[in-house]
């Protein structure tokens, strides 16, 4: 009798593996990029000029 040879589907299990680890990390970037696009910007110039100014105003130098 003739042996019958199993197929190997290990190079199937790695690429659903990397397909899946690779859709992963692009879903996760997307999460944590997104708080730095821009729709419909709150601050304007004139805002974030007062807030520097209201930081610049304590003066943290504590050597006399």
């Amino acid at each position: 009798m003739a042996e019958k040879e199993e197929k190997s589907n290990f190079m199937v299990v790695v690429a659903v593996m990397a397909a899946v680890s690779i859709a992963g990390v692009m879903l996760l970037k997307q999460d944590e990029v997104k708080h730095l696009e821009m729709k419909g910007s709150n601050t304007t110039l004139e805002s974030n000029a007062a807030a520097l100014q209201s930081v610049k105003r304590y003066d943290n130098n504590f050597t006399e």
